[in-house]
């Protein structure tokens, strides 16, 4: 597929690997051209997202029966009919991109969990964005680089953003997601069983889960194996 084959209005998914971390963006396609795509401007946290030269960027694309990927893709500012929006742009043909074959590995580990609020404030004439979290305990269900499943008794709301960090054996892994779904629980020690779409994620997450699910068959098939910490 070309970029210049997207459809108007579509939702576009744009990952940014920056410093060890791995940001998940969301925007709209508001007009294509020959290799470049022009999104609804990008905010985050009150400001225009800005992407530094470093940027690893790879853009997403759901067309009307599959995902299409655009690897290293160039991220840019334009004006379209007056409005500022961002611009991804590749010489290159989209691949075939299956979400699927992110594989979900099973944790069940306890943890200390926070939700993240954001408030308003002026300082010098200036308005910044304070960022708050509160913590909550919450169990690990599973986990893939996309997302999570956790089991908590506290009460949220879909599109709230949480986070936790956990310690393993290549340091910890810091994620935060947005809820996307909400399910009672009545068989479990926990009330409420909660799916988060992660937003930004260390990028040695993917290595982990790789590490820990080859683990889980080598115990399965009866071979020996070491404990991932």
């Amino acid at each position: 597929m070309q970029i210049k084959e997207m459809i108007l209005g579509r939702k576009l998914e744009i990952l940014v690997d920056r410093e060890g971390y791995t940001y998940r963006l969301v925007s709209k396609v508001e007009g294509t051209a020959e290799g470049s795509v022009a999104v609804s401007a990008i905010v985050a946290k009150g400001r225009m997202f800005h992407f530094e030269e470093t940027d690893d960027v790879t853009i997403i694309y759901r067309g009307e029966e599959r995902m299409w990927k655009w690897d290293h893709v160039k991220p840019g500012l334009a004006r379209l009919e007056g409005e500022t929006v961002h611009t991804f742009s590749s010489k290159e043909q989209g691949q075939v991109y299956n979400r699927r074959e992110s594989f979900r590995v099973p944790i069940g580990e306890s943890l200390l969990m926070y939700r993240v609020e954001f408030e308003k404030t002026e300082e010098n004439g200036e308005e910044k964005v304070i960022e708050k979290t509160f913590p909550f305990e919450g169990l690990l269900a599973d986990l893939s680089v996309n997302g999570a499943g956790l089991y908590t008794d506290e009460d949220m709301e879909k599109e709230m953003i949480i986070g936790f960090d956990m310690p393993t054996h290549l340091g910890i892994m810091s994620c935060r997601g947005k809820i996307v779904r909400k399910t009672d629980v009545y068989d479990k020690p926990f009330r409420n069983f909660y799916c988060c779409e992660f937003i930004k994620v260390r990028e040695e997450l993917e290595r982990y889960l790789f590490e820990r699910q080859r683990l889980m068959l080598q115990r399965q098939r009866g071979g020996e194996s070491t404990r991932l910490k």
